[in-house]
């Protein structure tokens, strides 16, 4: 896309975000709109849902867990994999399920008609043999089977909700959740309890009234995404974002929330690669991308930093996050003055030229 449409978008969004949005008010109160998170797959007015459970800090060999689906495409450069699909776009519905000890697999793709299942209420979901999420808000369950582990997994919603999207047509949320259940693989079983994040996203998109994939230069050019989930401690956890819209930064988050308190911005964030691996990674789709080997996200509020993270990206990456991955980390912050240390999920996507 040419910058200066790029550059025009980035504005239109920018002045959308702060007379329509209410995400950040809506975040500082109890989540009540459990109704609509269902998967819209013949929705006139959504043309893709998003369901994710990520936990940044598993113990060894799994260090993270990840469940991010899309279904339905974007229509976006980062989250449309063209090469993939197995249906239309809109009929089109992928996950990439995993921790670190289940690499490379599982990125997969279902046709809504045929091996994708769903309940219209949201109360299930079902990624042919390999991933299903059922209930209803709060209390959730998670199986799976990928790459050689097998995970069962019960969830528990609290009403603390980050929103990082609330317009009247887009709307994008992450709960704070309680999860308790089992890892399994060849070698044994591990138990696992925590905090994690669970989310859900729905949106138009222009696969309503197309039937075939959009030519690249005619994709929303969301052209970096940057995610990092980090539990501060039992209680609390940040959800780091960034992104970049023709080349150029748009938006930067950093939001914490916890057991005792409601989601807020923590103030200005910043986010930059300290250091990139020396080879591009592979792609499926046969166009290379360059992969952070350490990244840094600084938060200043009134009275200085307030958070400063420090990640080394020490765990294979695993593709299947839109065009982009999901991986782990190691990482060394500093959190209202203290130090602390442990382990994080990323999500790292980057088209840009």
């Amino acid at each position: 896309m040419h910058s200066a449409a790029a550059a025009g978008i980035r504005r239109t969004l920018a002045a959308s975000m702060g007379v329509l949005d209410n995400a950040e008010r809506a975040s500082r109160k109890p989540f009540a709109e459990p109704s609509i998170m269902v998967p819209n797959v013949d929705s006139r007015r959504y043309g893709w849902t998003h369901y994710g459970v990520m936990i940044p800090n598993l113990p060894e060999p799994h260090r993270f867990f990840s469940a991010m689906s899309l279904i339905g495409a974007t229509g976006s450069l980062a989250f449309d994999n063209d090469h993939a699909l197995v249906d239309e776009p809109r009929r089109n519905a992928s996950v990439v399920v995993g921790t670190a000890a289940s690499h490379p697999a599982h990125f997969g793709n279902y046709s809504t008609r045929r091996d994708f299942v769903c309940a219209p209420d949201g109360s299930l979901v079902r990624f042919g043999d390999d991933l299903t999420i059922s209930g209803r808000y709060p209390d959730y369950r998670l199986t799976g089977r990928f790459g050689g582990v097998e995970a069962d997994l019960r969830l528990t919603n609290t009403d603390t909700v980050t929103w990082f999207v609330r317009n009247p047509v887009y709307k994008h949320l992450s709960l704070l959740t309680e999860y308790r259940g089992t890892f399994s693989t060849e070698s044994g079983t591990t138990e696992v309890a925590g905090l994690c994040a669970f989310e859900y996203g729905a949106c138009p998109s222009p696969y309503q009234v197309r039937s075939t994939p959009l030519p690249p230069a005619l994709k929303a050019p969301l052209d970096l995404f940057v995610y990092q989930i980090i539990n501060l401690g039992p209680d609390d956890q940040v959800l780091l974002s960034h992104h970049c819209i023709g080349g150029k930064p748009f938006i930067t988050t950093a939001l914490h929330r916890g057991r005792n308190s409601y989601g807020r911005s923590l103030g200005r964030a910043e986010f930059r690669v300290e250091q990139y691996r020396p080879t591009p990674e592979q792609t499926p789709y046969g166009i290379p991308m360059r992969l952070p080997a350490v990244t840094r996200f600084t938060v200043h509020d009134e009275t200085g930093v307030v958070l400063d993270v420090t990640a080394e990206l020490d765990t294979t990456f695993t593709f299947g996050l839109g065009s982009g991955f999901v991986t782990g980390f190691r990482h060394e912050s500093t959190w209202r003055g203290e130090r602390i240390a442990g382990r994080g999920y990323q999500e790292y996507i980057d088209r840009r030229t």
